[in-house]
């Protein structure tokens, strides 16, 4: 797989890129409660010690809030991070490979088969195989069948336990989600897991993009750690959520894949009416919104 020309630093000894889905075929994939991959160790010590110690410093994000709310998700987005020296030249060089057309190839080398069979006619939709698709970064305007996006995020500290997202699926035209977790040497925080769940038998509905607690039963925990890797198909069946944090003053901090088409590629099954408002307002209480920040490219706010 070819690299984008100006891709420099993640590579290995032979000079072969270095992603997040290096080393990996099909074979890896597990297919229960969906089609998912789990990475432990993703890069080797010293490459992960750089990338550790260059992750932007939580005043990077908090400097650009005029509140800081407990237990929120600040974001940055890839096309303010590529091509901004402010941001470490290994970090630059993981966002531009992660928002590629070659990353893509990696994708579809690696879930291809789980796409096609969670998403029969998506191929007929976009008309054209996705291993012909044309790829484009979130940012752009020019057409293409796929869209990436790859964003710096942390959870800000914690003075109510909650859980910065309950379970959900995500958005309903994006069809791959990822998170790179890198947490900080030293931190003691407990939770901030991700939880991994089916319907219960005879249960099934939403509220937005968001599963009632009741209706659903966890069947895998994938511990909130350093160096570690997930990703997955998301569909109607991905359900996926963040176990709560104790109050910290700790950060949760992490890299969010996105990977989007231009039409919405599933239908969700909604709940009734009264149980989707309840929802909405239980979690409106408990729960702040995200924020993305714009920066300049001195990583000062835009």
């Amino acid at each position: 797989m070819d690299m984008p020309r100006s891709y420099r630093g993640l590579t290995d000894g032979s000079g072969k890129k270095i992603s997040v889905l290096h080393r990996c075929g099909p074979d890896k994939v597990r297919h229960a409660p969906f089609h998912h991959i789990v990475r432990e160790e993703l890069f080797d010590a010293d490459l992960y010690r750089r990338l550790s110690e260059s992750f932007p410093a939580d005043e990077i994000f908090l400097d650009q809030l005029s509140v800081i709310r407990s237990n929120q998700a600040i974001r940055i987005a890839a096309a303010d991070v590529i091509g901004n020296r402010s941001f470490s030249p290994e970090w630059r060089d993981f966002f531009e490979y992660h928002t590629s057309e070659a990353f893509w190839r990696d994708i579809v080398n690696v879930f291809g088969d789980g796409i096609r069979e969670v998403y029969p006619d998506i191929e007929a939709k976009a008309g054209r195989p996705i291993s012909d698709w044309r790829v484009k970064s979130r940012a752009a305007g020019s057409p293409a069948e796929v869209s990436l996006d790859l964003l710096f995020v942390i959870n800000t500290p914690v003075t109510t336990p909650s859980s910065v997202r309950p379970a959900h699926v995500d958005r309903r035209n994006k069809i791959f989600s990822g998170l790179f977790y890198m947490k900080k040497d030293g931190d003691p925080t407990p939770g901030g897991d991700l939880a991994l769940s089916r319907f219960k038998t005879g249960k099934r509905g939403f509220g937005g993009h968001y599963a009632e607690a009741e209706d659903i039963e966890q069947t895998d925990l994938i511990a909130y750690g350093s160096n570690k890797f997930v990703g997955f198909i998301n569909s109607p069946e991905s359900i996926h959520g963040v176990t709560p944090r104790p109050a910290t003053d700790w950060t949760r901090r992490y890299i969010n894949f996105v990977v989007e088409t231009p039409f919405e590629a599933f239908e969700l099954p909604r709940l009734p009416v009264s149980r989707r408002i309840a929802g909405w307002v239980r979690r409106k209480k408990a729960k702040s919104p995200g924020v993305d920040v714009k920066l300049d490219v001195k990583g000062r706010r835009a």
